[in-house]
């Protein structure tokens, strides 16, 4: 927020993220689906005996065969591509082909994630992904703003530190012993089973295309349409809101083996369970980070640099917020969908959702520019999380909202209600760094305070419990 705001253009920050979220755009399909093939098969090869009958050497064939495919079809379609952006958006013209690579290297992160989290290790996937990466890109921006660096230099490292990951994530499964390079057991992977994959695979392109158009489509819609500086106003409101999403990332990758264990079983005491536990604790979480965030936002944007012109998405920051704390609190609804024999209908409510998502892009951006942008990403989240919420209902009789979920947005609307008893005050740097830590302070307190005074969550209350056992041992 600081250091990308502070040594790169408005132009060169959209630029950087339109590169980075389109390579994950494609990347949703030219994976051929792999990790999702992952999650859904993985427990049936699973042998360390029989080095897990060589499915590895399956996981990294495929995402090959995706990216030759991508690379030509996104050659092809070049001119169109260079089109479209030609008029509002010339800088992109120099560096749209660095999709390809990144594309690559992201395809081979998420599948060896994958990997990994079905081989029950998240942690260290998770910090070169949230860390490591995070890091190496700013530390890079740091270093051009500092004059050391071209802009295409840095790009180039930027390339090269996504490429490092792939190969840090090899090195880890190699440190666990779980590098099984055999090829795969043909009298194991049949054609009958290898059908299922692949089948089951195409369906979930189609979701993944769906999902990520859901998630990108409007920036670089805004691109196309508006320029770069209106994406780049977007861009930073969406990287303030998407914070809240960051616990969702967590839960969801520790309960997608167990939820997938349980749907096998058909056990649907197990998935209500899990669901409801899962969507109360990243309310929790969720809710707790969108009232720092919105609480002290004029100090946010008063403190980042360049802030007279990003602060112009303040209301994007709360129309995303909202919606989002909204969403992750209606549970694992796309993961039971995803994971169960009802698959299909979860790709159908993507697509469906991704098409609705552009009408609205289309329709609202040229009226409103990136507030028209935020108001389609409401729209079609709502329209979303309202139909996998009633799907999951009608076939698993599970819904995601608890009595604990209606004390959590009680707690959050008091403490809300507080904060705007705080009197007017003239922003300095100083005051308003002071002014965000102390209202942080003070609001996290009162709502720890509250969360385990009405004992809102069990998970949470048990962590207390045990760390003050720990403590006065």
């Amino acid at each position: 927020m600081f250091v990308s705001t502070k040594f790169l253009t408005v132009e060169e920050l959209a630029l950087s993220r339109l590169l980075f979220e389109n390579s994950l755009l494609f990347a949703a399909f030219a994976h051929l689906g792999t990790p999702f093939i992952v999650d859904k098969f993985f427990s049936l090869f699973k042998s360390d005996d029989e080095q897990h009958r060589g499915i590895l050497a399956f996981l990294l064939f495929m995402p090959f065969v995706g990216v030759l495919l991508f690379t030509a079809t996104y050659l092809f379609f070049t001119p169109e591509i260079k089109g479209y952006f030609a008029e509002q958006s010339p800088m992109i013209l120099q560096y749209h082909f660095l999709v390809v690579p990144l594309t690559a290297f992201w395809i081979y992160i998420t599948v060896l994630e994958s990997y990994c989290r079905n081989n029950a290790r998240i942690a260290i996937p998770n910090f070169i992904r949230e860390v490591y990466l995070r890091l190496s890109n700013m530390l890079l921006v740091l270093i051009y703003g500092l004059g050391w660096i071209s802009f295409n230099v840095m790009w180039g490292l930027m390339i090269g530190t996504y490429a490092l990951a792939v190969v840090l994530l090899l090195v880890y499964i190699k440190k666990l012993g779980k590098l099984y390079l055999r090829l795969p057991d043909r009298n194991f992977l049949n054609g009958k089973l290898l059908k299922q994959m692949l089948g089951y695979g195409s369906f979930t392109i189609l979701g993944g295309i769906g999902v990520n158009l859901v998630l990108f489509i409007d920036k670089s819609m805004l691109a196309g349409e508006e320029g770069l500086i209106s994406t780049g106003i977007f861009i930073i409101a969406a990287s303030i809101a998407s914070i809240i999403e960051i616990p969702r990332k967590a839960i969801a990758q520790i309960s997608i083996p167990l939820l997938a264990s349980a749907l096998v079983r058909e056990d649907h005491n197990h998935i209500r369970t899990m669901n409801q536990k899962s969507a109360l604790n990243q309310l929790i979480a969720g809710g707790f980070f969108f009232l720092l965030i919105w609480a002290s936002i004029d100090d946010i944007f008063y403190l980042i640099p360049k802030g007279e012109t990003y602060s112009q998405g303040k209301y994007v920051v709360l129309l995303l917020a909202i919606v989002k704390v909204f969403d992750i609190a209606t549970g694992l609804n796309s993961e039971i969908i995803m994971y169960s024999r009802y698959f299909r209908w979860s790709t159908l409510f993507i697509i469906t959702t991704a098409i609705l998502g552009v009408t609205f892009n289309l329709w609202l951006i040229p009226l409103y520019g990136f507030i028209g942008a935020a108001l389609a990403t409401v729209f079609t989240t709502l329209v979303y999380s309202v139909t996998r919420m009633t799907f999951v209902w009608m076939k698993f009789d599970v819904m995601p909202f608890t009595a604990g979920s209606f004390k959590v947005a009680l707690i959050l609307a008091i403490l809300y209600g507080l904060t705007l008893l705080v009197p007017h005050y003239d922003k300095t740097m100083v005051s308003a760094m002071v002014a965000l830590v102390v209202r942080s302070g003070i609001i996290s307190l009162l709502f720890a305070v509250a969360v385990i005074g009405l004992n809102v969550s069990e998970e949470i209350n048990g962590l207390v419990k045990g760390l003050q056992q720990r403590f006065l041992k």
